[in-house]
């Protein structure tokens, strides 16, 4: 057992007589090393490796099924490099089924009206005053501003005239209304209507805005990007800003980011639409042979998967496999409601790998992991076995030194 042991216990400077003197403890010691070296496999690591990654997803015995799927051009046009919009956004487009009204000037409950009359000769509505009428006296015209609300029920009550359907009609109609009930009882009456204050022809707005509030819509038709400028911006970063969009009975959300002028995602306002941004930044996380275990913001619109690597500092050269770098992601449910797991491998040790990581994006709540190299088990090992076996020699070698 000494001669076996003298075989594989490094000299350290010890000379042939230390040595014997001290290989007859030390083989005492290698049943121990021999249960340490069956137990190498379960010596802590950092996150799984290829192999143990591999293994698993063809396992029927894994808790989440998952299919690994490695990285190359085919898949790349296949699935990682088509179209980025979210579930999420084609939802959002559903709001703009909703009808939009013709005009925005519609009458209301709650408006607040203000009604010009213009008369000429006698007034109705001007101040009462005495006027002397002869050959050479110019007609005399006046006018009067009645400022009224429509009532919860749309109507209105105006002197001489009384009570008004107003609510559904436009300013135009109403006008013509009071006009042709003034004739009779005021000579050549002309009306005009504007709404200087409405409760019912806005939007609200509320969240991470600089100018939280209720905003009247015009005839503009301000979309959804634009009342948000309205508005003042967003307090926050575009990319961690979530828009929910409340309209009637449906209410939606998606990220702010994904929403491009152009597209019918930006909405046309209607009146008592309700907009909320959210903060909720976009992040991934990194694990396995990595320099530090993190999260990640995007800080960006878009990262792609090298960019995602560089900010995660890549994988460490001591510990990592450079072919297990592995991005793990929920697909959207399929029919039965279940989330597709997929575990999407880059071989970083085939250049071609760096041209497919720029053409794929990550997505929010990614994780990404640096699979361990399996010479890290034989490393640790090595470790151990040194820390078990050095005190021994060195008290060999002290113990010899005060002999001598």
């Amino acid at each position: 057992m000494a001669r076996k042991a003298n075989k594989i216990i490094p000299h350290y400077g010890l000379c042939g007589q230390q040595r014997r003197k001290l290989l007859p403890p030390l083989a005492k010691c290698f049943p121990l090393m021999s249960f340490i070296v069956g137990g190498c496999a379960t010596l802590p690591t950092s996150g799984p490796t290829l192999s143990e990654i591999e293994s698993s997803a063809n396992s029927s015995d894994s808790t989440i099924s998952y299919r690994l799927v490695p990285i190359d051009k085919k898949i790349v046009n296949k699935e990682l490099a088509a179209s980025t919009a979210s579930s999420e956004l084609s939802a959002f487009r559903t709001l703009a089924a909703h009808t939009v009204p013709d005009r925005v000037d519609e009458i209301r409950a709650g408006d607040s009206l203000e009604i010009s009359i213009f008369e000429v000769g006698f007034a109705l509505f001007s101040p009462q005053q005495t006027i002397s009428v002869g050959a050479d006296t110019p007609p005399t015209a006046d006018s009067q501003v009645l400022r009224v609300n429509v009532r919860d029920d749309g109507s209105i009550d105006l002197p001489y005239i009384g009570k008004l359907r107003a609510a559904g009609t436009f300013p135009e109609q109403l006008a013509a209304t009071i006009r042709s009930r003034l004739r009779g009882l005021s000579q050549s009456p002309e009306v005009m209507i504007s709404i200087p204050g409405t409760v019912r022809n806005v939007a609200y707005v509320n969240g991470y805005v600089r100018n939280p509030g209720r905003f009247r819509l015009t005839s503009a038709r301000e979309r959804l990007l634009d009342i948000l400028t309205v508005a003042g911006g967003l307090s926050i970063n575009t990319s961690d800003a979530i828009v929910r969009f409340v309209r009637r009975d449906q209410a939606e959300t998606v990220r702010l980011n994904e929403i491009k002028t152009e597209d019918i995602a930006n909405l046309v306002v209607l009146p008592g639409d309700r907009i909320e941004v959210i903060k909720a930044a976009k992040t991934y996380t990194v694990f396995g042979a990595a320099n530090s275990v993190r999260q990640i913001d995007f800080e960006a619109d878009s990262v792609t998967l090298a960019e995602a690597i560089a900010r995660a500092a890549g994988p460490s050269d001591a510990r990592a496999n450079p072919r297990g770098v592995f991005l793990f992601r929920l697909i959207e449910p399929n029919e039965r409601g279940q989330p597709l797991a997929t575990v999407y491998q880059l071989n970083m040790k085939r250049p071609e790998a760096y041209f497919l990581a720029q053409m794929v994006n990550v997505k929010d709540k990614d994780v990404l992991l640096f699979a361990n190299a399996s010479s890290n088990l034989t490393s640790k090992f090595i470790s151990m076995l040194n820390q078990l076996v050095s005190p021994a020699i060195t008290a060999a070698t002290i113990q010899n030194a005060t002999k001598n």
